[in-house]
């Protein structure tokens, strides 16, 4: 086993586009190798990459503390124990949880760097995609948050991604009109194809509010938002009367190097009775299991 520990630390804090020079690697000591009881050793096998990460780096306060300079750069990802001193991690289990961007760390089922073990059943991947945070936000910021009922139409922005394409699917399972909204005709044949979506649109070529007048001509019931910017602004024209918005992210701002003007039609919430609500994953992290059984079945049945 190597006796240093490869790491990515945060160098410096983007504005705009973030690139390869606010970040340093550097190998350092192998973390503590003496354990305390109920610790274990794990070595990185895989990490994930999330468009969360990006506002983790910001010095704001939010959910989660931003990454600190110097520091490994926060993310989740798969590992296998390699040295234990807990019975419910013996050595060769592999488990997930924040593992940052680096070879080795410490971690255990309690703790600063708390970690779950990866079920024996599923593909080692699985726990940082479909079986993986950003699924649980899907689930629960559709069911919980948004609350859809059968044959509502859900709008859902960034649907090719992580997180809006499992949105996207579980609207559909749940009975309800989906409508999602992508770039490029690549991204919107494989929501088409693949996930089974039959609206669909394409917000680099189509005119996005001649389309949802089209797609939703008795108004927006539920929209599920990751991007923010003038497509919220647009969805807001189209709410249907106590039409709900769940706002999950804002990535089309992400890299903005200043504030970008919000929409200038929020008066509109007043005589449609609108509601809009953001959340954070934290909050039902306590319920994980519940969504990854409901996802593992969907999974199973097609």
């Amino acid at each position: 086993m190597s006796q240093t520990n490869r790491q990515w630390l945060l160098k410096e804090r983007p504005v705009g586009m973030i690139e390869a020079h606010h970040f340093e690697q550097v190998s350092s000591a192998m973390p503590q190798p003496d354990l305390d009881a109920g610790e274990v050793l794990i070595k990185n096998l895989m990490l994930s990459m999330d468009p969360a990460m990006r506002t983790w780096v910001i010095d704001m306060k939010s959910y989660l503390p931003p990454v600190g300079i110097g520091e490994p750069m926060r993310s989740t990802g798969v590992g296998q124990v390699i040295e234990s001193r807990n019975d419910g991690l013996p050595a060769g289990t592999l488990v997930t949880g924040f593992l940052d961007w680096q070879e080795y760390c410490v971690g255990g089922l309690e703790g600063r760097r708390p970690v779950i073990p990866v079920p024996s059943d599923v593909p080692i991947a699985w726990p940082l995609s479909i079986l993986g945070n950003t699924s649980i936000t899907a689930y629960f910021g559709l069911l919980e948050v948004g609350k859809p009922e059968p044959s509502e139409t859900v709008l859902v922005s960034g649907a090719a991604g992580a997180t809006g394409s499992v949105v996207a699917q579980i609207a559909r399972i749940k009975g309800c009109d989906v409508v999602a909204i992508a770039g490029g005709e690549e991204k919107c044949d494989w929501l088409r194809n693949e996930c089974r979506i039959e609206k669909v649109i394409d917000y680099k070529a189509d005119d996005m509010n001649q389309r949802l007048g089209e797609f939703c001509p008795n108004g927006i019931n539920l929209f599920y938002d990751n991007v923010g910017g003038e497509t919220l602004q647009t969805a807001i024209n189209h709410m249907a009367e106590r039409g709900r918005i769940v706002l999950c992210g804002a990535i089309s701002s992400y890299n903005d190097e200043a504030p970008s003007p919000g929409p200038n039609n929020l008066g509109l919430f007043i005589p449609r009775r609108l509601t809009m609500q953001g959340f954070v994953i934290t909050d039902f992290f306590h319920r994980s299991d519940e969504a990854l059984t409901a996802l593992k079945g969907w999974l199973e049945a097609g």
